[in-house]
């Protein structure tokens, strides 16, 4: 190393060491209101026992620590896998559980004395809860005794929870538990030299969006079996355990009412060197409890190529296999009749199947489905509600039946699937101990559907039920026009709903009685500090006569009588979406009464740099006739701007000379797109954004024409190919691991790299181990003081209140 060299390198080393500390100062030092509020974030989620009787509150791990997501790992398969246990980074966890006891709300908390929560599940009888608790050390089975309020772990064995989203099943008779076993220790690769690949058309790969991180040499794939593959075990409370089946990438596996057999949903055991896992098809199969043997195998399900034109094309073989809930031991799926594509002319397009135990024989067909399956739940006294859609016309159907009775059958709608104020709802379902989702059925047979009830003057959720023997529907409950209040599940006979307005937190409530009125409180989260008090919904035109919507927050300092001597600046929130629909452009998501909770990731952050925020707002990219969204995607992006900075100015409170427009994702795509060819802002912040759509040929969005089928639209719409036209400053945020397909870190960097070659203004802040959403307490921190400072000086903000 020559003497130059020496001091570049020296130099180098005490830059890195005064960047650090001056981070590590940041966050000791800096805004302390970011702490307060990352620390009394927390989110919860509702679980019901079984007998009814008990109510468990789960807590979210909201932000984890930066050490926690630094965690050793590797990119295989457009995943993130730990390595030194075996887990993903971005596992939801959860700190602890709070649990109630229905009758007389009775309150005991659980709480593992170290780790996390990662998985958890209610045993048939209710007498206790099995929960998956990880720490630096893996993961391992621990049960909740509820009559002796006891948390022990049940085995030492380290449990795998690498793919999959649920990893625990309890036996019908509450004897056993089973689980994913590690087969080997994660130990992967450690020389990574390159190798020869070779692609060839004559595989006749469909093209479809672009991913990282695949499968396409040998050591990734060596790689990744150490790290996914696992064996089925089970375990009884005494710790005994018996390995169950063959060694494979178990993806999820549920128990048959009876307990007898086991099915398992299986990745391919040949993964896809072209895909990432999440398009792989699958590989089902029934064990055999007992004999611990796979005797019954389903037609293989193919991989799912993305093609951007074909939006109901499905992979041939079985799809959607479940247990029939009302049977024993019967297995049910769905198979396309048409080779997957809805193009074909046929009456029938899918045909759902059964077999029952011991699996001999042929299949039975259940079910023909007119138009494409989208999904079918069953409940206990087998009552079906099918769910189907036609991309082609928009339209989706719902309708109950009755297993092999198809004369008892009845629809329930039929609508265009993006109209938000014909919509019926979703189900409401429960999954059982063993693994199974089965849909919940009243005394009478009626089901329940839940809906957000969006309509032209606002928002009240709502239950309907429906039944086969009758014609009409029941409304059993809508929320009060006062506040927000969402119903969640049944339990027994009460109605549980999540309430709460702008100004008083969320708590869950227990309905019961006659029209529900008893009420009574199960749990109020008794959050003391709202964002906003009194959000301003703002209804304006756009200059072609549509109409748009938004909501306008203040800053609490923001009083009357400084309103009446000055204006203030503000952040317009932005996130574009098409429509080919004029009535469906216009339509109102926006709920006013709805308590907001500090999200650093969301817009109103910026209340306490004392800056309005107008968020929700319309910005729709309407197709003309018979042409695409798209194809006047800027036009469109500039009138619903310039409309919005326009209803700003009058309302007389802001100050339109100092408005900051921000967005995430798409949002930062189109943030960048109105610095390049507006002069409507003052200055922008774009997070985790693609501004090169000729890095994203195969669609984007709601894009679903290549670049070469819309060439002229694609270089129309990448703000990287006007860089020279933006004279505003520009902050860039983007996660350094951001596996999101389109939307990599090199379309930050190369902006920036545009930017500064172009003697802009920009600063751009890679988040270390940040996927497309950040998650790390430390990054947000971070993150919020980052943009504070960045609106404080291109905004003026210094003593503005």
């Amino acid at each position: 190393m020559n003497k130059q060299s020496f001091l570049r390198f020296v130099i180098g080393c005490f830059a890195t060491l005064l960047s650090s500390l001056v981070t590590a100062n940041s966050l000791a030092t800096g805004n302390d209101i970011w702490s307060e509020l990352l620390d009394q974030s927390s989110a919860t989620q509702l679980y019901a026992a079984p007998n009814s009787e008990f109510i468990a509150i789960l807590h979210q791990v909201s932000y984890p620590s930066l050490a926690t997501i630094a965690e050793p790992s590797q990119s295989l398969a457009g995943e993130i896998f730990n390595t030194s246990i075996a887990s993903r980074p971005n596992q939801q966890g959860y700190s602890h559980i709070s649990l109630i006891t229905a009758k007389d709300k009775s309150l005991v908390a659980i709480k593992p004395e170290r780790g996390v929560i990662i998985d958890y599940s209610w045993a048939p009888d209710s007498s206790s809860l099995a929960l998956l608790i990880q720490d630096s050390s893996g993961i391992r089975l621990w049960d909740y005794d509820v009559a002796q309020q006891r948390l022990a772990v049940i085995s030492k064995l380290n449990i795998s929870a690498s793919i999959g989203d649920r990893h625990l099943r309890w036996l019908p008779d509450s004897s056993a538990i089973l689980v994913k076993a590690i087969v080997k220790t994660n130990s992967v690769s450690t020389i990574n030299l390159s190798q020869l690949r070779i692609s060839s058309t004559d595989e006749k790969v469909s093209e479809g969006r672009t991913y990282q991180y695949l499968l396409n040499t040998p050591n990734k794939r060596q790689d990744f079996t150490s790290i996914a593959q696992s064996q089925l075990i089970k375990i009884d409370l005494q710790g005994n355990s018996q390995a169950i089946g063959h060694i494979g990438f178990i993806y999820h596996f549920t128990i048959s009412p009876d307990g007898s057999y086991i099915l398992l949903e299986n990745l391919p055991s040949i993964p896809s060197s072209s895909l990432p896992l999440k398009k792989w098809g699958r590989e089902y199969s029934v064990v055999n409890l007992l004999s611990r043997k796979h005797i019954y195998q389903l037609p293989r399900l193919a991989d799912n190529p993305s093609v951007a034109d074909e939006k109901d094309r499905v992979p041939e073989g079985a799809r959607s296999v479940q247990w029939l809930p009302f049977e024993l031991s019967t297995i049910s799926w769905v198979e396309a009749m048409d080779h997957g594509d809805m193009a074909k002319e046929q009456t029938i397009h899918d045909m759902v199947y059964s077999i029952p135990s011991p699996f001999i024989g042929d299949k039975i067909e259940v079910l023909p489905v007119a138009w494409r399956y989208h999904d079918l739940i069953w409940s206990p006294s087998g009552i079906g509600l099918l769910q189907e859609w036609h991309y082609q016309n928009k339209l989706s159907r719902t309708q109950l039946l009755k297993y092999r009775q198809p004369r008892l059958t009845k629809i329930l709608s039929q609508v265009d699937y993006r109209d938000k104020y014909t919509d019926i709802g979703d189900p409401m379902t429960l999954r059982t101990p063993e693994g199974n989702r089965v849909l919940l059925e009243g005394k009478d047979h009626q089901v329940y559907m839940k809906a957000m009830g969006f309509t032209k003057s606002g928002t009240s959720p709502f239950v309907d039920t429906y039944t086969l023997y009758h014609d009409s529907k029941e409304r059993i409950f809508i929320s009060k026009e006062s506040k927000l209040e969402v119903p969640l599940t049944m339990v027994g006979s009460s109605l549980i709903i999540s309430s709460e307005t702008s100004s008083e937190s969320p708590k869950y409530l227990m309905l019961s009685g006659d029209a529900f009125k008893q009420e009574s409180v199960l749990y109020n989260s008794k959050i003391q500090y709202p964002l906003t008090y009194e959000p301003q919904i703002i209804n304006y035109l756009r200059k072609d006569g549509l109409q748009l919507q938004g909501i306008l927050h203040l800053p609490n300092s923001a009083t009357k009588k400084y309103l009446e001597n000055k204006k203030i600046p503000a952040v317009l929130w932005v996130y574009p979406q098409s429509f080919k629909s004029k009535m469906l452009s216009q339509q109102r998501s926006v709920i006013p009464n709805q308590f907001r909770q500090f999200d650093p990731l969301g817009p109103l952050p910026f209340l306490h740099d004392n800056i309005a925020v107008f968020e929700s707002t319309s910005m729709p990219i309407l197709a003309n006739g018979d042409g695409e969204p798209n194809d006047q995607f800027i036009e469109q992006l500039i009138m619903n701007a310039e409309a919005a900075v326009k209803a700003l100015d009058e309302t007389g409170i802001v100050d339109i000379k100092r408005i900051a427009v921000v967005g995430h994702s798409y949002g930062a795509f189109a943030v960048a797109n109105l610095l390049a060819h507006t002069n409507l802002f003052s200055t922008g912040i774009a997070r985790s954004g693609a501004y090169n759509r000729t890095l994203t040929p195969f669609g984007f969005q709601g894009e679903q024409r290549t670049l070469w089928q819309a060439q002229q639209s694609y270089l129309t719409m990448s703000p990287f190919l006007y860089v020279d036209r933006i004279n505003e400053p520009l902050l860039l945020v983007h996660g350094e691991k951001d596996l999101n397909s389109g939307t990599f870190p090199e379309q930050s960097t190369r902006m920036y790299h545009a930017l500064s070659a172009n003697q802009k203004i920009a600063k751009l802040i890679i988040l270390p181990y940040e996927g497309h959403q950040y998650l790390a307490k430390e990054n947000l921190h971070q993150l919020l003081i980052q943009q504070s400072d960045w609106l404080d000086r291109w905004l003026k903000l210094t003593n503005e209140l």
